[in-house]
């Protein structure tokens, strides 16, 4: 703190100015490419039991957009859907209804 005071006492104020606008510039780099590397979770097959429990009422009205509702609700959740295949979730709909879970 004494050496930030001592600093700013003996640099002009538009070089003081400079620093500071630069160092906000650097936090915010940090800050994207952080954001950047952080990677959703894959869903497990749980999850997306746990996602078709909930919008199961909703597969007897339209089954064609039932996956994609069940994608969608997944994203919401913060996973990543891109590897989550129609016939993934209908099997995994599938197995729940022989074990009478819906």
């Amino acid at each position: 703190m004494e050496m930030r005071a001592a600093l700013s006492e003996d640099l002009p104020e538009d070089v003081l100015e400079d620093l500071k606008e630069a160092a906000r510039e650097v936090e915010k780099e940090i800050e994207r490419r952080s954001r950047r590397l952080v990677k959703k979770k894959y869903p497990t097959n749980r999850d997306i039991a746990e996602t078709i429990k909930s919008l199961s009422n909703l597969a007897k009205a339209d089954p064609v957009s039932f996956p994609g509702m069940v994608r969608e609700a997944l994203e919401n959740q913060g996973f990543y859907t891109a590897l989550v295949t129609d016939e993934r979730i209908w099997r995994i709909y599938e197995e729940m209804a022989r074990r009478g879970e819906i």
